[in-house]
């Protein structure tokens, strides 16, 4: 009869292949959990291997004992995670990149593929997430900043599938675990009180976390909690040009850019994360598992932008033909003369939020196991409100040279007094609202067998039902009811004039100039917006007794997925080898769910506010707009098989073999039935609810040398031919702007399968240790080539793959002894192209290189202090559009230092 920890034990794949282990390693195992001795063995003395080593040991076994090609990153000892963010973890494992968009990693990918074409689950299940950012979009891309560090104990990527691990990647899926009560001593923990130090914004932020854990003698239940408070106070600079777009100015058709600023970010975060463990072990044979996981974001920034348009939108600004200078199809440099300029401040109170419940029970029958789960996760993020501020004026010109730029007043350059002297020429207020939310259950059996080969077979089913969606408002202060456009509207200060909302403003609140609310603030680029005194006076309460606020129709959406899944599969071994096989099906049912009007989307809105018929007349003159919620139904069956082979060629070396075919659903924003746009650059999405998921048939040949103890020599060749990748298409329509008061032409893009892609590349991966001294150094070559014509102007994006860099490197090198541990680490990757801005533009990302350092000091046994520095070299940001000599985007977040203490119990 098999006990409990038996069976755990053959879960976690421990069978006759720990035999090809040393005795050394299977003690090592036997100190930290993967194998246990049976009381019937012989004693065998303990090799404790800490640290770094014993890491790397752990993940080494990890990967070495894995039938699949797996990558692992484990912390032997609690609370010594190599970073703060997971994400950050994981971009040191060969073949993943990370988005760092704001200075520490935020979403990952793996081996050539996009984030959303990744799925990241936490002990095997999913964990909603939702975006802060005002520009992200609802995304299957799991946000890392949601996850600090110290609440796993390791993490896997599985970059070959099994048909027990649930579908939805193209790159890997990344498993994140996290530490177990009744495997853990009894009343330990551990206590770490650190200070982060960031060189741009120059504020010195703490960051706690505690973890408890207890269990009682008998070890049949048990408990533990971890509590993490993170903040940071971020200061972002940078440059950028909003958006390209293809114009004829007298020197052919070519790419323009719309408008080109100076950016000023600020945020304060604030992060809140509480995980609690229970374990109950009611009978020998059975197992409850209780984990629920509550992280909170507070993410309030503020974004100054003071920019120039150069491509004749907004009432002028034409490049001179003349002063134009082209690289390729593109300008990047040129003079405009009258155009429009705005001092754009946006304040936004955003956050992100996260919640799980995930419930599992075990039970050991006689050669049969099962296990029960069932669970619940939400997750809402987004910005609750943010109120912008317009300051604008018309210049006598404008001159650019790539990311520079000089505004001109009367021939010379704009002065501070007269930037200052610029007045409100508009105010508005918006909210978006992302949301999250999946039900889950699943039942697994897994049988002993003796067929054949076969040792073990496994069945299961589960169902997934997922909604994620979005809902935006906004607030438009200048719009005039009926009463307020008649000659007897004196009391609005509007009269007659149909734009009297300006003098309502100046005249009863006295808003002013930039000037009575701005501030000087060191190293910023220009005079900062006092916010909180700008405020009190322009978004008054009064204000709002003369605005509407509108639901927007193209941009409140929900995504229902019902996925139902099965598989089969069987474990084998034999003389040299071992394996897996197996099949997953899979059922999914969309249902995309949006509005839809008749005619002008804004007018449609403002015509269910009613009050405002002279305003809805003027835009669009229809009686009925038909406005109404629809659903578009769609459905799709995939059958996904997979082999997993690994040849013992000899005691210290591995060949394996992979073949399966995967598949990643579109992004739920590609699927959403709705319909947005960007009046102020003419640009627009829209979504397709019938797209099909991405396909590909994969396959990986891997050889890995595990010459010493922590130390390993791999080289890994893989192939993915995809199918029904996505493109883009454009349509061109026109819409009605209120600012400008005027129809403008607006480019909407929109998704559609494509034909697809192929990728290949080779991965190697080496580590060796030198007595107290060690390296680890990995390097991925990937070649990704879209099968899809090249289109950037009717199709963006077309015959591209985003988030694939040719080359991609890592290499770290450490000390450690008995009281110090230290670790140098610098990750590298090479250009890649990033997919569409939210103007619709192409965008690509430079080549990026981070400098990284840890230093851990043991002063007592169980205190160390903690020194670390990330992004030591203060890599920046830099963004291009097609052609890397026309630049986009340049961002600075600097370096962080962090020094601490770290208490183990």
């Amino acid at each position: 009869m098999k006990t409990l920890k038996s069976t755990i034990r053959s879960l976690h794949g421990s069978r006759s292949r720990f035999l090809h282990s040393s005795l050394s390693v299977m003690a090592l195992c036997g100190v930290v959990g993967s194998v246990q001795a049976q009381d019937s063995a012989p004693a065998l003395e303990e090799v404790v291997v800490t640290g770094i080593r014993g890491s790397l040991q752990e993940a080494l076994e990890t990967k070495r004992n894995s039938v699949a090609i797996v990558d692992a990153i484990n912390a032997t000892d609690i609370g010594k995670f190599p970073d703060k963010n997971v994400a950050d973890s994981l971009s040191r494992i060969t073949g993943v990149s990370v988005t760092r968009g704001f200075g520490e990693g935020e979403k990952i990918a793996v081996r050539g593929t996009s984030p959303n074409q990744n799925r990241t689950l936490l002990n095997g299940a999913a964990v909603a997430s939702a975006d802060w950012f005002v520009l992200d979009n609802p995304s299957r891309a799991f946000n890392y900043t949601l996850l600090p560090s110290n609440i796993v104990s390791s993490l896997e990527v599985y970059k070959t599938p099994r048909a027990d691990i649930q579908e939805g990647s193209l790159g890997g899926t990344v498993m994140l675990r996290t530490r177990r009560p009744l495997d853990m001593e009894a009343n330990s923990g551990s206590l770490q009180v650190q200070g982060m130090y960031s060189e741009t914004s120059e504020e010195v932020d703490p960051l706690l976390s505690g973890l408890y854990s207890w269990k009682n003698d008998a070890e049949t239940l048990g408990f533990n909690i971890s509590l993490t408070r993170q903040d940071r106070t971020l200061l972002r600079e940078g440059t950028e040009i909003l958006g390209f777009e293809r114009q004829n100015f007298g020197r052919g058709d070519v790419w323009n850019p719309r408008a080109l600023g100076d950016a000023y970010f600020t945020q304060d975060r604030e992060r809140e994360t509480a995980l609690a463990t229970g374990q109950w072990r009611p009978t020998e044979r059975g197992q409850f598992t209780a984990t629920y996981l509550n992280s909170e974001l507070d993410a309030n920034n503020t974004n100054h932008n003071n920019y120039q348009w150069f491509n004749g939108q907004a009432g002028g600004g034409t490049i001179d033909p003349g002063s134009a200078q082209l690289v390729g199809d593109g300008v990047v440099a040129g003079q405009v003369a009258d155009n429009y300029a705005e001092y754009y401040v946006i304040d936004r109170v955003s956050y992100s939020e996260t919640e799980s419940l995930d419930l599992e029970y075990l039970h050991d029958f006689d050669g049969v196991t099962l296990t029960a789960r069932l669970g619940h996760t939400e997750a809402e993020g987004g910005t609750s409100s943010d109120r912008q501020y317009g300051f604008d004026a018309f210049l006598g010109g404008s001159s650019f040279n790539g990311l520079d730029s000089t505004a001109f007043i009367g021939g010379s350059p704009e002065t501070e007094e007269q930037l200052l002297g610029r007045g409100l020429g508009w105010m508005m207020e918006n909210q978006r609202i992302m949301s999250d939310e999946e039900d889950y259950a699943g039942l697994d059996l897994q049988f002993d067998a003796d067929v054949g080969i076969f040792h073990t077979f496994k069945t299961g089913v589960y169902y997934r039902d997922h909604d994620k969606g979005q809902f935006q408002n906004g607030t438009r202060f200048h719009w005039l009811t009926d009463a307020m456009h008649s000659d007897d509207a004196t009391a609005y200060g509007g009269g007659s004039d149909t734009s009297g909302w300006n003098r309502w403003l100046y005249g009863n609140l006295n808003a002013g100039t930039l000037g009575d609310y701005a501030y000087n603030e060191s190293g910023a680029p220009y005079p900062l917006l006092n916010v909180g005194q700008a405020e009190s006076v322009i978004f008054a309460p009064e204000a709002y007794a003369n605005a509407a606020t509108i639901l927007f129709l193209p941009d409140t959406w929900n995504v229902n997925e019902k996925i139902y899944a099965a598989y089969f599969s069987g474990d084998f071994e034999g003389e040299g080898f071992r394996g897996n096989v197996g099949v997953r099906v899979v059922q999914t049912d969309v249902g995309s769910t949006g509005y839809n009007w008749e005619g002008d989307w804004l007018a449609a809105t403002i015509d269910q506010l009613g009050g405002y018929d002279l305003l809805v007349d003027s835009i669009d003159d229809r009686a009925d707009f038909n406005v109404r919620q629809v659903t578009e139904d769609h459905d799709y069956t995939e059958v996904l098989p997979n082999l997993n082979v690994a040849f013992d060629v000899t005691e210290d070396s591995i060949v394996r073999f992979s073949a399966a075919r995967v598949m990643a659903r579109p992004d739920y924003i590609k699927i959403a039935n709705q319909s947005s746009a960007n009046l102020d650059t003419g640009t627009g999405v829209r979504g397709n609810p019938f797209l099909d998921p991405e396909l590909a048939n994969q396959f990986d040949v891997a050889y890995e040398w595990y010459f010493a103890d922590q130390s390993m020599l791999a080289v890994t060749y893989f192939q993915k031919d995809i199918s029904n990748s996505l493109v883009s298409s454009t349509t061109v329509e026109s819409q009605y702007d209120p600012k400008l008061d005027r129809n403008v032409d607006v480019t909407f893009v929109q998704p559609n399968n494509g034909a697809g892609a192929d990728v290949q590349g080779v991965e190697v991966s080496y580590q060796q240790t030198f007595g107290d001294f060690g390296v680890i150094a990995n390097y991925t070559y990937t070649d990704a080539d879209s099968r899809d014509a090249r289109d950037p102007v009717s199709r963006p994006g077309s015959g591209l793959v985003p988030g694939s860099s040719e080359h991609m490197a890592n290499l770290s090198g450490y000390f450690e002894n008995s009281w110090i541990s230290a670790r140098l680490s610098y990750n590298y990757r090479t250009e890649w192209y990033d997919g569409l801005s939210e103007f619709g533009s192409e965008m690509y990302i430079d080549d990026y290189g981070q400098l990284d350092a840890n230093v851990t000091v043991t002063v007592w046994d169980n205190v160390d202090l903690v020194f670390e520095g990330i992004n030591l070299t203060g890599e920046e940001l830099e963004q291009y559009h097609i052609d890397t000599q026309r630049k986009a985007r340049l961002y600075d977040n600097g370096a962080r230092y962090v020094v601490g203490v770290n208490y183990r119990f």
